[in-house]
């Protein structure tokens, strides 16, 4: 988490729909039986994905100075594409909408 927060400490801000992206690779501590990237591995990376989007739209500090949090309220995922040990990929992040409940984000992973 820090090493997401240090490159993109200068990013520019984005606005809802703008996407955050950021380069990942599967390392051996990554991989699950089968020598793929592990599923939870991955939810963690989108939730990496997700503070540094927040941090760069602003929601980060409008949490903060609330006193609010953001946690996960639902996810729906689909894998399509094996990522193996060693292989880079590309992470998407990007806010979409909200209404008076819930900020809903899109996030996808891209082999390179």
């Amino acid at each position: 988490m820090v090493k997401e927060f240090w490159v993109n400490r200068r990013a520019p801000t984005l606005t809802v729909g703008e996407f955050h992206v950021s380069h990942h690779r599967c390392w051996p501590w990554d991989l699950d039986l089968w020598l793929e990237l592990n599923n939870g591995r991955a939810l963690t990376l989108y939730d990496l994905g997700r503070l540094v989007l927040a941090k760069r739209t602003g929601l980060l500090s409008l949490l903060k100075e609330k006193g609010w949090s953001m946690p996960m309220a639902g996810a729906s995922v689909r894998y399509r594409r094996r990522v193996r040990v060693f292989e880079c990929f590309e992470m998407r992040s990007r806010g979409l909408c909200w209404d008076e409940r819930f900020f809903y984000i899109e996030q996808s992973m891209w082999k390179k």
